[in-house]
């Protein structure tokens, strides 16, 4: 018999990262015994309960929250949920630090910290991110009270590491993100540039519209381009609707997309695009590889772990529209022989890098030394 089967895990999902935690807490429940809790919203849980019944057939707790984030109601549901999960006393904590920002010091208070893994997908604050400053506060907390962190890029560890030296660090690469097939996915005959996630400042999708009005100002126009995701109405109505004149080319479904329709967008595109000005890691990414879509991508230190230039996807300066317009150009016209090419590439990294049964092993022996 498996003696960690023993002992028991308290393992916290956000919602947002549920299909981070999908392909690999079922795995581990085989091999540990983890109480897993989702933490949803109301306008998420039948999309969340959708996918978890689409994905896993595990044993899972599902608790909805408008006041997850911030705020009193926050405070009293956080202060709530950790008193719950110290009074039945697991071997360790698994907390993803996205699906409780600012619950964390009912963490500190109730939980025993030195048997506390804390998930934190950045550990550096992007610029242009949701409530940037009360993120940065929160983060330093964090790094004080708490000393096991969980990585999932290199870049993440190395900042880790300077802002405290003293942490125990496991690294360990986000699982790729499969959202099964599509029924009705099509591709056109022109070559389809993708931006798929949340629109925040730092992704910098201005830079994609600006290089398809700078291309359509040359005369090239026998390309689509597709962004779609959640931004904030205000927002969108300001800083980028301004910026589509040439609605021909650029299709936009700015709302919340269901996991059910996830599929059908990767495998009608060629490309995903990521303009990003800056990145701890990149879940979007995940979904990409998993679907085997090239990545464009700006030349940040973390797509350089992922990424090897005109080998399993391209560079472009951050920042640049110039640059991006340039190798957009070049890829409209890529020859079908080239294009395979890489794409094979990218499916052998995969396969070498990212392989589900390589990051649960991984998984494995941290879990291994932590509960002996």
């Amino acid at each position: 018999m498996n003696d960690k089967k023993n002992k028991r895990i308290c393992w916290i999902t956000a919602s947002c990262f549920l299909d981070v935690d999908i392909p690999i807490v079922p795995r581990l429940k085989k091999l540990f015994d983890i109480d897993w809790i989702i933490i949803s919203s109301p306008r998420t849980l039948a999309d969340d309960r959708r996918y978890l019944e689409s994905t896993s057939d595990c044993d899972y707790d599902i608790v909805s929250s408008e006041s997850r984030w911030y705020g009193p109601d926050a405070n009293k549901f956080c202060q709530d949920l950790f008193r719950t999960a110290a009074l039945k006393n697991y071997d360790w904590y698994y907390l993803d630090y996205s699906s409780l920002m600012y619950g964390f010091q009912a963490a500190a208070k109730f939980l025993p910290v030195d048997k506390v893994t804390v998930a934190a997908h950045n550990v550096t604050t992007p610029n242009g991110a949701r409530l940037f400053y009360l993120a940065k506060y929160n983060m330093a907390f964090v790094l004080r009270k708490f000393r096991n962190f969980q990585v999932f890029s290199l870049n993440q560890k190395k900042a880790l590491e300077k802002r405290n030296p003293n942490a125990d660090i496991f690294y360990c690469p986000l699982a790729l993100k499969d959202y099964g097939k599509s029924q009705t996915a099509e591709k056109t005959r022109l070559k389809c540039f993708l931006f798929f996630g949340n629109i925040l400042g730092y992704k910098r999708v201005d830079i994609l519209l600006n290089a398809v009005n700078i291309l359509a100002e040359k005369g090239v126009t026998d390309f689509k381009v597709k962004i779609a995701g959640y931004c904030q109405p205000k927002e969108w109505d300001k800083k980028y609707l301004p910026l589509i004149n040439h609605t021909g080319i650029v299709e936009t479904d700015i709302r919340r997309i269901p996991s059910d329709e996830v599929a059908g967008l990767f495998e009608s595109c060629d490309y995903f695009v990521m303009p990003y000005q800056s990145i701890a890691q990149s879940g979007a990414m995940t979904v990409a590889m998993n679907y085997n879509l090239p990545v464009i991508a700006s030349d940040l230190d973390t797509f350089h772990e992922f990424i090897e230039d005109n080998e399993t996807g391209w560079f472009f300066n951050a920042g640049n529209t110039d640059d991006l317009v340039a190798l957009m150009e070049k890829l409209i016209n890529i020859p079908e022989k080239e294009y395979l090419r890489i794409k094979s590439n990218q499916s052998e990294f995969v396969r070498m890098n990212l392989s589900i049964d390589g990051i649960v092993n991984k998984y494995s022996n941290y879990f291994n030394k932590c509960l002996n």
